[in-house]
């Protein structure tokens, strides 16, 4: 199985250097960017400086408009947000949503 990392409307530059960076370092390189703030936020130079080892990641990594567009192909989708929610649906740690898919066989 594949893991793709799908960042919504950034805002930070920086942020997208630094996560570009986090997924090398724990193996991945499937970033996609929906609708950021900068549609240069790729090859920005704040975000070249942030990702510290991780260009390439940045040089695979791609722009799209939609979350729809994001998601084509996959199978599976964990999300998380930066702040916790009142309303949407029930939030489970990574454990308890594996755990549960595991149950459904998926």
């Amino acid at each position: 199985m594949q893991t793709r990392f799908i960042l919504i409307q950034t805002s930070h530059a920086g942020n997208v250097g630094a996560a570009a960076r986090a997924l090398k370092v724990m193996g991945f390189d499937d970033l996609v960017l929906v609708a950021p703030r900068w549609p240069d936020v790729l090859t920005r130079q704040e975000t070249l400086d942030r990702a510290s080892g991780a260009v390439d990641v940045l040089q695979r990594a791609r722009t799209v408009a939609t979350l729809d567009e994001a998601l084509e192909g996959v199978t599976h989708l964990c999300a998380t947000v930066m702040t916790a929610r009142d309303f949407g649906p029930p939030t489970r740690t990574p454990r308890e949503h594996r755990a549960r898919s595991r149950r459904r066989g998926r």
